[in-house]
């Protein structure tokens, strides 16, 4: 099975407007998502979606320098942003990730991948997971028709609700985890988020990607650090914010 990972990334973020590049550690944002992305076994190419709006150029710049692939498109229509980026490199899986995920875990993305293919799956999603550690897995015939067909502008902006908010037509899994995992979000929408990123990233010290299970342990000789970031309401995917 061919699978191609599109992270999708924008600079102009309602709630934290440039944060894709905002320093984590030793590295922007977006490169934390990429290097995660890159290091799923299995995965044949790893592609940045973004904009086509001028504000994304020191982003389409940065990954250049970095010799990441990348697509840019619709700034509103984000299902078509990315299904036209995965399009073209004829993938049987598609992986949507989001660039304000810098510790998604390349593990667990394995995990719903052999779920998605072997569970014979349209989607598999990210239920159980804390925020930000895992992705979005789904076929990408199932894909293309959302692209063709989805119409409400919330299920074109979060790309995958068109398929999992229809159970009666496609085949919903997911590859939840096998034990407790940290009452924590890893996921960087606002300030506060950004804040806590960068105290596990300070404390993870020099390293490409990381694991649920390296962030747990950190949280749990710090329980303190959790409490930065955990106000902080996740909007649903039925709230529209075109990031």
């Amino acid at each position: 099975m061919r699978t191609v990972v599109v992270v999708q990334a924008r600079m102009g973020s309602t709630r934290l407007p440039g944060k894709v590049l905002e320093l984590i550690g030793d590295r922007p944002l977006v490169l934390w998502t990429v290097a995660a992305a890159q290091a799923v076994e299995g995965v044949e190419r790893v592609i940045v979606a973004i904009s086509t709006q001028a504000d994304d150029d020191p982003l389409a710049a940065l990954l250049a320098a970095h010799g990441v692939q990348v697509h840019r498109g619709s700034v509103h229509d984000v299902l078509a942003r990315v299904w036209e980026a995965a399009e073209p490199l004829a993938p049987d899986i598609v992986v949507r990730a989001t660039a304000d995920n810098p510790f998604m875990d390349p593990t667990v993305v394995e995990r719903q991948l052999r779920r998605c293919v072997e569970g014979g799956f349209d989607y598999v999603g990210t239920a159980g997971w804390p925020l930000g550690i895992a992705a979005e897995a789904a076929r990408a015939s199932a894909l293309a028709e959302a692209y063709a067909e989805a119409r409400e502008p919330a299920e074109r902006e979060h790309v995958m609700p068109f398929l999992y908010a229809r159970p009666e037509r496609y085949r919903i899994g997911s590859a939840p985890p096998d034990g407790l995992v940290p009452e924590a979000r890893f996921t960087v929408d606002t300030a506060a988020d950004l804040a806590f990123a960068r105290q596990i990233a300070a404390r993870l010290g020099p390293v490409s990607t990381c694991t649920l299970g390296q962030l747990g342990a950190i949280l749990n000789a710090e329980p303190a650090l959790a409490q930065i970031n955990r106000e902080v309401r996740q909007k649903s995917w039925q709230e529209v914010e075109q990031r």
